[in-house]
């Protein structure tokens, strides 16, 4: 599906459906430990798939439950957070990690290539019953639209702007309309109102109506 300006629309997950996914990993092994860990900070920090795969051991403090993304797309450093959750899972798999350069890394401490990531992203989604066109960065568009549909921030669009790192907040402004569910529901509510309405005027005039009849019977 594409928009007005023929612009492809990203698949969007509910809160729900990411979750799912989430819970698939076996965090009983070693990588299914890590493979939680990576969804779970996916989604609470928006990140690309970049910002994953070259993640430091310096740039993540688990205590303070804070993550800074270096050199992401367009050389755009960023600070992001993340929850008690998935400080958790952070926690136990950096007692396990091996030894790398790279926060998240294979069992011999190699680089997580994004062919990898890719695949499994859609293995766990499949898994979960979640049949969509899933893709490296629908975690980040699910949470940017969810960021903006729960956030209760007066300026909750410029601070989901220095979340994902967009240098134009036009960029970021788009999941605004990637959600149907605010409009659907809303004209489910309109119409049954409606409906109503035409209804009771109908039934009004029907009465309005009778009632002059028996007048007119009355003249006779």
């Amino acid at each position: 599906m594409k928009n007005r300006n023929n612009r492809k629309i990203p698949v969007i997950l509910t809160a729900e459906e990411v979750k799912k996914i989430i819970e698939q990993p076996n965090k009983r092994t070693p990588t299914g430990l890590r493979n939680k860990a990576i969804l779970s900070l996916m989604w609470d920090s928006g990140a690309r798939a970049g910002d994953i795969l070259n993640l430091r051991p310096r740039n993540i403090s688990i205590t303070k439950r804070e993550v800074f993304y270096e050199n992401g797309k367009y050389g755009v450093d960023r600070d992001s957070g993340f929850s008690e959750h998935t400080a958790d899972l952070l926690t136990r798999y950096k007692r396990i990690r091996p030894k790398s350069d790279y926060f998240f890394c294979t069992l011999k401490g190699k680089q997580l290539d994004r062919v990898y990531l890719y695949n499994m992203i859609r293995r766990y989604a499949k898994r979960a019953g979640i049949d969509k066109r899933i893709g490296l960065h629908t975690i980040r568009h699910s949470f940017s639209t969810d960021y903006l549909k729960t956030s209760k921030e007066p300026d909750s669009l410029a601070t989901l702007q220095k979340i994902l790192g967009h240098k134009n907040i036009r960029t970021t402004s788009v999941y605004l309309h990637y959600d149907k569910t605010d409009v659907i529901n809303g004209l489910n509510r309109y119409y049954p109102q409606r409906d109503s309405n035409n209804k009771d005027t109908l039934e009004d005039k029907i009465k309005a109506l009778a009632g002059q009849l028996k007048e007119l019977e009355g003249q006779l």
